[in-house]
């Protein structure tokens, strides 16, 4: 009689388990997809803080800079631009692969 007693006690205490493995699955998903919606709004803050950022500095470029070296300015600080855009790219493409 005790060892029925005891297959009870194991059987209720396996579904017990399985029933907070399935809830222990669920909180680590929803925390993955909260990283995953921060990481989406944080770049896109981030592309519009560069896009603002990239306007102002050609805006600063044609204050500062006078006409006859303005084109220079700006050829440079595109080239710039790009060796970081495509520096970023690189890292990017070596972690996902």
């Amino acid at each position: 009689m005790s060892d029925t007693s005891n297959t009870d006690a194991v059987a209720q205490d396996v579904d017990g388990d399985a029933v907070d493995e399935a809830d222990d699955d669920a909180g680590p998903a929803i925390a993955l997809y909260a990283q995953w919606a921060v990481f989406a709004i944080l770049t896109l803050v981030a592309l519009i803080a560069t896009l603002q950022f990239y306007f102002s500095a050609s805006s600063a470029i044609d204050t500062f800079v006078t006409d006859r070296y303005r084109p220079l300015f700006n050829a440079a600080f595109n080239l710039a631009v790009i060796l970081v855009c495509g520096l970023g790219l690189s890292v990017l493409v070596r972690r996902l692969a």
